[in-house]
């Protein structure tokens, strides 16, 4: 597969099998922006899809970054990342770049996207699905609104675990 249909194989995926609402912005001859609007009237989600050779990098994140390195809650915030990592199921992660942005980060390979385009759809869509769950607690723990231990008893009560 090459760039150009792995490129035209997500944008199918995204116009005929994606759930989520999405508004294009930026996008270039090897990458697509999605912005996401989510439980908040100051920051929204933004997807990024890069094409390269032989795989497609996707970054979704909480936009604008609201995350700095010595921020006090950049600590809450990789014991929390950490925590979901720990948890999750699926090809991605998050992480916090050295910019304080807090991100899920998936990269697809074009063999296997042309083999199983639906189950990377899924992906894809997983990527979102996180967000929509983890959004609003990952923004308080960023602002400093919400703790880890808060955060964490979110997490276990949404997700249901450590239910015994």
């Amino acid at each position: 597969m090459t760039r150009a249909s792995a490129m035209q194989a997500v944008t199918n995926i995204l116009q005929q099998d994606f759930k989520y609402l999405y508004k294009k912005v930026n996008t270039t001859i090897h990458t697509l922006h999605l912005t996401f609007q989510m439980d908040s009237k100051s920051h929204c989600l933004q997807m990024s899809f890069d094409f390269q050779e032989r795989w497609c990098d996707i970054l979704c994140f909480i936009s604008p970054t609201v995350l700095t390195v010595d921020s006090e809650n950049y600590w809450e915030a990789l014991q929390t990342v950490n925590l979901i990592n720990w948890n999750i199921k699926s090809r991605g992660r998050f992480y916090v770049d050295d910019f304080g942005d807090v991100a899920y980060s998936l990269r697809i390979d074009y063999d296997m996207l042309e083999k199983s385009p639906k189950m990377y759809a899924k992906e894809i869509e997983c990527a979102v699905d996180f967000w929509s769950d983890l959004f609003i607690p990952m923004l308080n723990i960023c602002q400093g609104k919400a703790s880890f231990a808060e955060a964490k008893q979110f997490i276990e009560a949404m997700w249901g675990m450590g239910v015994k």
